[in-house]
């Protein structure tokens, strides 16, 4: 727990090597096809590991639906 509080005092939170790993199994969990799709998403990594991180909480459904929209506004805006 020490050593934990260390890097917390010491880091921004992401690069808690805790945190990485966490972050990593995320991605790993996303299908391939969800993978795939943010990875031909045109946007920024920062803005792609923000959108990763909020697919980690949906639904494999959602996760979908929530990508073709983004599709949908980059599509139109971008």
């Amino acid at each position: 727990m020490v050593k934990f509080k260390d890097e917390i005092n010491n880091k921004d939170f992401e690069e808690i090597n805790a945190v990485k790993k966490y972050f990593a199994r995320i991605f790993s969990i996303l299908s391939k096809k969800v993978r795939d799709k943010l990875m031909n998403l045109n946007v920024s990594e920062e803005r792609r590991k923000e959108i990763k991180k909020e697919l980690a909480f949906l639904s494999k459904e959602k996760q979908r639906e929530y990508l073709d929209e983004l599709y949908g506004i980059y599509n139109h805006f971008g």
